[in-house]
């Protein structure tokens, strides 16, 4: 009896002393349920709300590479316009010189031919200004530009509770949803070059200008997009940091305390070996001696 309680004691110490040297070797207390119940279901939690936090932050990583894809593409088609309206008033004041307009004409032409490839513009194979769509948003359909594209907005869920679109649609940004498409602009000023038309050069500056009004209107939103995407990326770094702290105090050890308990464990284990090696001493022969 003395022997069966020895080895059961003994073993205990031995799991005990397991125990500490896992919790040590590990850095973890919990890592089974049973270890701490109430730890465990704070710790699953922490680590939901962790990857939640993860993917909204990817969201938003993605949102933003939109919205720098699109503003991009906005910027340079805002200094094209801004390089046809000069054109204009050089053409309207008939200061281009002998053989002027067929210049200005070529170099409108070749404007509007790089204004529509960065309209028809993709990123990861979906138009940046089309919308739902996965064709190009402005064609040339019969002779007529036209707007393929729909208002379908691509979303971005960048918290919890907070959705941002990223996008901007080509028949807002290019004057389609108004009547006064870029594109037609752009082959009407053409057509006044060729023909000498001063008085609707005159006219089309203001047609220019709409157009370029448009195009700000449009990088003004996605400059407030882009502002939400950065303060939310803000929050979710902080709250990861404190999550993470959360985290580490539920079911991290402390080294220290991690260390003396080993050394005890150590101590009792040994303890219950020598009172177990001391009480099987005792035999038949040397007490017939």
């Amino acid at each position: 009896m003395m022997t069966d309680f020895g080895v059961r004691r003994m073993n205990e110490r031995l799991a005990s002393f397991e125990k500490a040297q896992t919790d040590l070797n590990t850095g973890k207390r919990i890592r089974v349920a049973s270890d701490d119940p109430v730890g465990m279901t704070r710790a699953l939690s922490i680590r939901a709300t962790l990857a939640a936090n993860a993917q909204a932050k990817r969201n938003a990583d993605d949102g933003r590479a939109w919205v720098e894809a699109a503003d991009g593409r906005l910027g340079t088609i805002g200094d094209q316009l801004q390089r046809v309206r000069e054109l204009l008033i050089v053409a309207s004041n008939g200061t281009n010189g002998p053989g002027g307009a067929t210049a200005v004409a070529t170099e409108v032409t070749e404007i509007a031919r790089s204004i529509l490839a960065l309209a028809n513009s993709k990123r990861s194979g979906r138009p940046l200004f089309g919308g739902h769509i996965s064709g190009d948003p402005v064609a040339s359909v019969s002779g007529t530009w036209t707007y393929q594209g729909d208002t379908g907005p691509v979303n971005r869920r960048i918290a919890e509770n907070e959705v941002v679109q990223v996008n901007m649609t080509g028949d807002e940004v290019f004057g389609f949803a108004a009547g006064q498409d870029v594109f037609t602009m752009l082959d009407q000023i053409v057509s006044q070059v060729n023909g000498g038309d001063t008085a609707g050069l005159r006219a089309s500056i203001d047609a220019v200008d709409g157009a370029l009004d448009r195009v700000l209107v449009a990088r003004g939103r996605l400059g407030a997009t882009a502002n939400r995407i950065e303060q939310a990326l803000f929050r979710q770094q902080a709250d990861e940091v404190n999550l993470r702290s959360v985290l580490s105090e539920t079911e991290d050890v402390d080294m220290a305390t991690a260390i003396m308990e080993l050394q005890l464990q150590q101590a009792s284990y040994q303890a219950a070996q020598g009172a177990l090696a001391r009480s099987i001493q005792p035999s038949l022969a040397q007490f017939l001696r």
